[in-house]
């Protein structure tokens, strides 16, 4: 794993990943700038924004050089999470001018999918700011993208729900069929167990999950169901899901949950539009 200069740590896995979109990219080399440009040319860039909204993606924008050509310098002019106007420099950078060319697609893909990413998270949390209430992402990612995608929604000022299938119990609506709930009597730690009425929400508060997912409730139903959940299990966390919209999200914020998970955060949100300019 290698961490970067503002703490954000490169698993294995992404630093293939972001490996194998340069290859996608440049493939055998980038014949265009091979053979125009003179090999010793160097030059300077800066990315610019061409909208508003929520940076996120320095690191991995240089990581992104720093496997295609170390000798590219890249200077962040922002930090990531941080509010930027349409027409803001973001970010300048300069090195061999082929490299420099070579790695811009693959480099701004990124930085623009993860910027609308954190974007998008902080208008939702921006909606719910009167309350209590945290914006969650899913595991709704793109595959192999999952450890960048949610770091945006932390820039963007959301919390993560859980990585994968491997850091918490999670008992979905599919699970039902095959499951033995008398195994989570021996089971210690935090577990929490999806519902789609009132008949699932009383058996699951009989299990005393550490949190509820109520899926797919509209407003009257979700507002019952959280009055039935406090009566009986005060302290369990209550989280909403399904549907949400930022049209949406301040009336389910008003029911009573702890949580709201969006999976549009990651699955949807548009990426914002960046421009390179060389200088």
């Amino acid at each position: 794993m290698r961490t970067h200069k503002n703490n954000f740590a490169f698993s294995k896995a992404t630093q293939t990943a972001l490996k194998l979109a340069l290859e996608e990219d440049v493939g055998r080399g980038d014949i265009t700038s091979a053979t125009l440009i003179p090999l010793g040319r160097r030059a300077r860039a800066v990315v610019w924004a061409k909208q508003g909204g929520t940076f996120c993606g320095a690191a991995v924008f240089e990581e992104v050089y720093r496997l295609l050509d170390p000798r590219v310098r890249v200077k962040p002019l922002l930090r990531d999470g941080r509010r930027f106007p349409k027409g803001a420099k973001l970010i300048r950078l300069e090195g061999p001018a082929r490299s420099v060319l070579s790695g811009e697609r693959v480099a701004l893909n990124l930085l623009a999918h993860l910027s609308g990413i954190a974007t998008r998270t902080h208008e939702f949390v921006r909606r719910v700011a009167h309350s209590p209430v945290l914006i969650l992402d899913t595991r709704k990612t793109t595959p192999l993208w999952r450890e960048v995608e949610k770091y945006a929604v932390r820039m963007g000022g959301g919390k993560n729900h859980r990585l994968g299938l491997y850091d918490a119990i999670f008992i979905k609506e599919n699970h039902r069929a095959f499951a033995d709930f008398k195994k989570l009597a021996k089971f210690r730690g935090r577990f929490e167990i999806e519902v789609r009425n009132l008949k699932e929400l009383r058996e699951a508060l009989k299990l005393e999950p550490g949190v509820i997912l109520f899926d797919n409730f509209k407003p009257d139903a979700l507002r019952q169901a959280v009055r039935l959940a406090r009566k009986i299990q005060p302290q369990v966390i209550l989280e909403a899901s399904g549907g949400m919209t930022l049209e949406n999200v301040v009336h389910y914020a008003a029911m009573g949950v702890d949580w709201i998970s969006v999976g549009a955060l990651t699955h949807s949100a548009p990426p914002l539009d960046f421009s390179m300019l060389m200088e």
